[in-house]
């Protein structure tokens, strides 16, 4: 290779990687990130969500019949919890730029809307997996403990593998990726709305128990007749999530979580355009 051709090339995809607008995204999701795992909202988040799930397999043991832990209970558990404690940790992601006068800084910068929402959007996607991660436990546990042994064929070599259903437990654990990047972009956008932190946990919890609850709610009174039940149950995020936790990826489920996840997206930086304007 010639002398100066890899500087050359290494500009190039420099500036490939700038104009992308993925160098800033990423300097925000790390910035983003350090804020997490060094402030106490992200470990009190956390330990609000390990105490309960961890105490489902205690109290199971201590019942009178004792009840094997399937990961579908620990999934649904996960997901409840993560209906308030994620608008939680999403609350100061962009009030508490508004609030310290910080936003209009980096709105007048040379980094656009959308890379500012992406990257603090990834960075709560991520504390979001680390939280969950530890759930990888019961999946451990499961394939100790279940009875009975299953085979199978490899390459041509026999293995003996415990009786777990593993396929459901991928299709769940999709379920709980698909659910936490709808979750935590439906809170980056309620903490685009305001600059009090408080304000926008309220809104993104109340957000959050529309699409959960209450849509499916209204649904089922509605009968699912008429074009309002079919929309509201449409919109029933819990449907679409139940039949995760029961172990089957139906296209219309991912659409429905990408979907949402996108739109909340795109309307935050819709909201943060409005403001540069302004700014």
């Amino acid at each position: 290779m010639a002398e100066g051709a890899v500087p050359r090339l290494y500009d190039r995809l420099y500036d490939r990687l700038w104009d992308s607008g993925v160098l800033n995204a990423g300097a925000i999701t790390w910035r983003e990130l350090g804020a997490y795992f060094t402030s106490p909202i992200g470990y009190v988040v956390a330990a609000v969500l390990v105490i309960p799930v961890s105490l489902l397999g205690y109290l199971a043991y201590l019942a009178p019949t004792p009840v094997p832990i399937s990961m579908q209970r620990v999934f649904q558990l996960v997901a409840f919890l993560m209906v308030f404690l994620v608008p939680l940790y999403t609350m100061r992601l962009l009030a508490e730029e508004r609030r310290s006068d910080t936003l209009e800084l980096l709105l007048t910068s040379p980094v656009r809307d959308w890379e500012v929402v992406l990257g603090k959007w990834l960075a709560a996607f991520v504390f979001y997996l680390a939280t969950v991660a530890f759930t990888v436990v019961y999946v451990v546990l499961i394939s100790i403990y279940t009875p009975g042994q299953a085979r199978a064929s490899v390459l041509g070599l026999q293995l003996t593998l415990p009786a777990v259903d593993y396929g459901s437990i991928v299709a769940g654990y999709v379920g709980l990726v698909l659910v936490g990047a709808a979750w935590t972009a439906i809170g980056l956008f309620a903490s685009s709305l305001t600059g009090n932190q408080i304000i926008a946990a309220v809104v993104g919890i109340g957000v959050l128990v529309c699409f959960e609850y209450l849509f499916g709610v209204v649904a089922g009174y509605a009968g699912g007749a008429g074009t309002i039940g079919s929309v509201l149950g449409y919109l029933d995020a819990s449907s679409h999530a139940d039949t995760l936790w029961q172990g089957r990826i139906l296209l219309r489920d991912v659409v429905y979580f990408v979907t949402l996840t996108l739109g909340a997206l795109f309307v935050t930086a819709r909201v943060l355009e409005s403001r540069r304007w302004r700014a």
